[in-house]
């Protein structure tokens, strides 16, 4: 069994490669997600629903292809818009998307490994029928795989000073559009409540 701030540091230790949480039901993704954004603090995050290729391609494209061009004139608000690289991808998988997008993920393999990295969010069900579809980048994460619904809510004393009771909006909008309800504020509160921090060593 392995906790939220495990996989947290594996992220920042590795400083690259591609990470997958999998996850079953809602409630234990959300409790997975506060640990591990709490000790993430210092990591910049863009999180990215993936729910259809179409637009799952243009978005990643965004990230992966287009680069804003350095002149000395001011940039056009479509540069403005390109996403940074700087930040951890956090890539939400879209339930039974895997036949259509995961080919695409595995042709950008590479380019999701690169610093700092990607965290990619899959729902166990769909996780064996992702791997058929991305058998190259299944590769890069054959040991970096955390599973929700085994995880212990055990975390250390200053993750727990950054931990929140609510996520970013952002994320929030992404969980809506995924199978499952996410638990309350006032639930995570007594979960949190209910599992006192563990003394930094």
């Amino acid at each position: 069994m392995a906790t939220a701030e495990q996989l947290a540091k594996s992220i920042q230790l590795d400083g690259q490669g591609v990470h997958v949480l999998l996850w079953d039901h809602q409630d234990d993704l959300v409790r997975a997600l506060i640990v591990l954004f709490a000790a993430l603090h210092d990591t910049p995050l863009q999180p990215l629903l993936l729910a259809s290729a179409q637009a799952s391609v243009s978005d990643l494209r965004k990230i992966f292809e287009l680069r804003p061009q350095e002149t000395n004139s001011v940039t056009s608000e479509e540069d403005s818009l390109v996403p940074s690289r700087q930040s951890l991808l956090v890539l939400f998988l879209q339930q039974a998307t895997s036949s259509s997008i995961g080919p695409w993920l595995n042709g950008w393999r590479s380019a999701l490994a690169e610093k700092p990295g990607a965290l990619l969010v899959v729902r166990h069900a769909d996780f064996l029928d992702f791997q058929r579809n991305a058998p190259d980048l299944a590769s890069f994460f054959a040991s970096k795989a955390f599973d929700t619904s085994s995880m212990l809510s055990i975390w250390s004393a200053s993750t727990a000073k950054r931990m929140k009771t609510l996520l970013p909006r952002e994320v929030v909008g992404i969980l809506g559009k995924l199978p499952g309800k996410m638990p309350s504020g006032k639930d995570i509160e007594s979960w949190v409540r209910e599992h006192p921090p563990l003394t930094d060593q």
